[in-house]
């Protein structure tokens, strides 16, 4: 659970007045405040500090209307940066990102020593890195933001249920903050620093469910632009729940499990890059897939009924291995809709209808036209 303090308070407004002008390219101070919700002469203050910071710039705004020319904010995409810590894996992968939300090319990567603490194999690579590409530039850095492969529990500095065991005992925030004590340092879990950018950064919905599926996976519900806070971190969970034979949903449909299924001779299981190069046709392959579907759309039919959604994104490696896994996901997803409460679902539809028509089609006093009061749920796949 996130305290509400004032320091908070700030930090979101900066967030939301900073997303709304890496949404809009150029935009002003009015418009900013009209669209964030936050009054006129804070988010001038906000303005003013970004600007100072060199993270903005505001210049007179061309136009061949006459009168007064107005100001519009911009972003600074190069003078300022973030450095990203990636701890999805035991060997650690550091980088660097413009204000543009632009990676840049050279990425850092840390072979995990074994004979090591997990705390002294962080320490190690945040050195080397700062060494080798931030010994000149540490002034220019505003920000430090770690990905990790569970939700990040906060009063703790402790990572929950995550895959790799020595993380759950680590100390994060302790280990870090001595070497970044001048910047912003930002912990979160793997799905949620994924929907940050994915999603409130592009779409417009008031109403997001970011899935990821990859090695685990899990979801971060989005409401008025910003992700859900819970009180341990675990909203959005949807690799721990269940499917109907008993596993959970992460063991039946991870790309862990499709990986192991092709583990080696010397007992050593092989990335999902491995399997798509060297098993493509391998029937095990497909056979998972076709399992995996059914349990899927299950999930999202759920999810849809739990939360209500607008949008359903999807961000999964298995849309590049299958380009009909989305239109194949979609059948069973219609199914488990009609056969649950006997709504033809247009999941899969770009376009959305209003209440009105679907209580119109269904008939005024159906209940089962609630469902969809705000129009059909559209599901995204393939993000990133």
């Amino acid at each position: 659970m996130q305290l509400i303090t004032q320091k908070n308070i700030k930090l979101q407004n900066m967030m939301k007045v900073f997303q709304e002008i890496y949404r809009q390219g150029s935009i002003s101070r009015q418009t900013l405040a009209s669209k964030t919700g936050i009054s006129l002469m804070t988010v001038g203050k906000i303005v003013d500090q970004l600007v100072r910071c060199d993270i903005a710039s505001e210049e007179k705004k061309d136009t061949t209307k006459v009168g007064r020319k107005g100001n519009v904010v911009s972003i600074v995409p190069d003078r300022k940066k973030i450095v990203l810590i990636d701890l999805e894996q035991r060997d650690f992968r550091l980088g660097l990102l413009q204000m543009d939300l632009k990676l840049k090319p050279d990425l850092y990567q840390h072979q995990y020593d074994h004979n090591q603490s997990y705390e002294e194999n962080l320490r190690n690579a945040v050195s080397s890195f700062l060494r080798e590409q931030l010994e000149d530039e540490m002034g220019n850095t505003v920000g430090v933001g770690v990905c990790v492969p569970g939700p990040y529990y906060q009063q703790g500095d402790r990572v929950l249920h995550s895959r790799i065991p020595e993380l759950s005992s680590a100390k994060l925030k302790a280990t870090l903050c001595p070497f970044f004590s001048d910047q912003i340092l930002y912990i979160d879990e793997d799905v949620r620093c994924a929907a940050q950018l994915n999603g409130s950064l592009t779409l417009q919905d008031d109403h997001i469910f970011y899935a990821l599926i990859s090695e685990g996976v899990s979801g971060a519900i989005f409401y008025h632009g910003q992700v859900l806070n819970s009180a341990y971190s675990c909203a959005g969970e949807i690799g721990r729940m269940y499917t109907k034979s008993g596993k959970m949903i992460e063991e039946a449909v991870g790309i862990g499990g499709l990986c192991r299924l092709f583990t080696k001779p010397d007992g050593s299981v092989p990335s999902f890059q491995e399997v798509v190069a060297n098993h493509r046709e391998d029937p095990r392959l497909s056979a998972y897939l076709e399992q995996a579907i059914p349990e899927l759309a299950l999930l999202f039919a759920n999810v849809t009924w739990l939360l209500d959604p607008k949008t359903i994104i999807v961000e999964t490696p298995y849309s590049k291995l299958d380009p009909q896994l989305s239109i194949n996901c979609g059948r069973h997803l219609k199914r488990c809709f009609c056969r649950s409460a006997g709504i033809l679902c247009r999941s899969f539809c770009q376009t959305r209808r209003s209440s009105a028509q679907h209580a119109t089609r269904r008939g005024a006093g159906d209940p089962r036209a609630v469902f969809l009061r705000s129009g059909a749920i559209r599901i995204i796949w393939g993000i990133g």
